[in-house]
């Protein structure tokens, strides 16, 4: 299973065309390594941005009866709450660092502003942006994937993979505060992201992957089918 979780293919040339963009970026010193960290950080709202797109599509084939005019802004109050609060927890943790980019955690307009003008993100912003973009066109609207969820099922989609992309951001702010080391902790961060986009390619778009992780994950609570169906909404 492994063979083809990590061999490059066509559905998983984002994840690798992601990382290795940013390794060769960080190589050749064109951005700083806490450039790197905070746009993961910056990619949660990037995210949150492009599932409303992917809500208000599925909302046009759905028949839940739920009224996407409620769950738009519902999903912008209860995802927004919980970037903010990420946020000033990872704002916190690195002002320990001793780096004086970060001043008040609480301060999130200034903090995010300051984010933006780190050396490099100009070139890491439109590259994350763009990839998101691409999995848009490519894997949900040109495979007709709106038509598979409705909108209140897209609305629950980006959780699983922000709360493991900021676990992981979250470990490399830990790893600057004791070992002061950026650069190591930009690659950790890098490795970690591209492992875990590779094995959600694979969940998406492998059948043998997807049915060895329903079987897996199977205890008899749930049907097998709609194990399946949270597994591919999760991995989208």
């Amino acid at each position: 299973m492994l063979k083809s979780v990590f061999i490059p293919n066509q559905y998983n040339s984002y994840a690798w065309a992601n990382a290795l963009c940013l390794m060769l970026l960080l190589c050749l010193e064109a951005v700083e390594a806490y450039t790197v960290i905070f746009a993961y950080f910056l990619e949660t709202i990037v995210i949150g941005a492009f599932n409303i797109i992917r809500m208000l599509m599925a909302s046009k084939h759905d028949s839940s009866g739920n009224s996407i005019v409620f769950l738009v802004p519902f999903f912008i109050f209860h995802y927004g709450m919980f970037v903010a609060v990420q946020s000033v927890f990872a704002f916190a943790l690195f002002s320990f660092s001793g780096q004086d980019l970060i001043k008040e955690p609480f301060d999130l307009i200034d903090n995010y502003i300051t984010i933006l003008k780190l050396e490099g993100m100009a070139y890491i912003l439109p590259l994350l942006i763009g990839t998101q973009l691409l999995k848009l066109i490519f894997d949900f609207i040109l495979s007709k994937k709106y038509m598979d969820f409705t909108a209140s099922e897209m609305m629950f989609k980006p959780y699983v993979r922000i709360v493991i992309q900021q676990f992981t951001v979250l470990i490399a702010m830990f790893f600057i505060v004791f070992s002061n080391s950026a650069v190591v902790a930009a690659i950790l961060l890098i490795g970690i992201r591209t492992v875990v986009d590779l094995f959600m390619a694979a969940i998406r778009d492998n059948e043998r992957v997807l049915n060895i992780m329903v079987d897996k994950l199977d205890n008899g609570k749930m049907p097998k089918s709609k194990l399946k169906k949270q597994l591919l909404l999760f991995s989208e």
